[in-house]
């Protein structure tokens, strides 16, 4: 059931109300999704295996083996930091929830009012 011209006018008007006049901003693309479960668990390892070779450079007392260990480390945790935005993980998570029936959502609503 579509709405009267009477309808269709009030809601121009609310919508021109609503934006102040200007046309209406499109919503920005979300970006490409990011695994961030491979991200976390290879960021870890490398963490933990730098670690273990900065254990094992002290113990051998080679310093610029404990340097790259270190840089092994920094280089993890870098990777499990990446890509952790707010913005990024409700990008992902809207895309991953919309829903895959075309009827729009304020038709769904005005459907179901009875």
């Amino acid at each position: 059931m579509g709405l009267s011209d009477k309808e269709q006018q009030v809601l121009e008007e609310l919508e021109r109300q609503l934006t102040g006049g200007k046309k209406p901003v499109k919503e920005p693309k979300p970006e490409a999704p990011v695994h961030y479960s491979r991200l976390l668990v290879s960021g870890s390892l490398l963490v933990v295996i730098g670690l273990s070779v900065l254990i094992f450079a002290t113990t051998i007392h080679l310093t610029w083996l404990g340097v790259l260990a270190f840089l092994i480390m920094l280089s993890g945790l870098y990777l499990v930091s990446q890509k952790w935005s707010s913005k990024s993980i409700k990008a992902t998570k809207n895309k991953a929830s919309k829903p895959k029936s075309k009827e729009n959502p304020f038709e769904k609503r005005w459907n179901q009012r009875d």
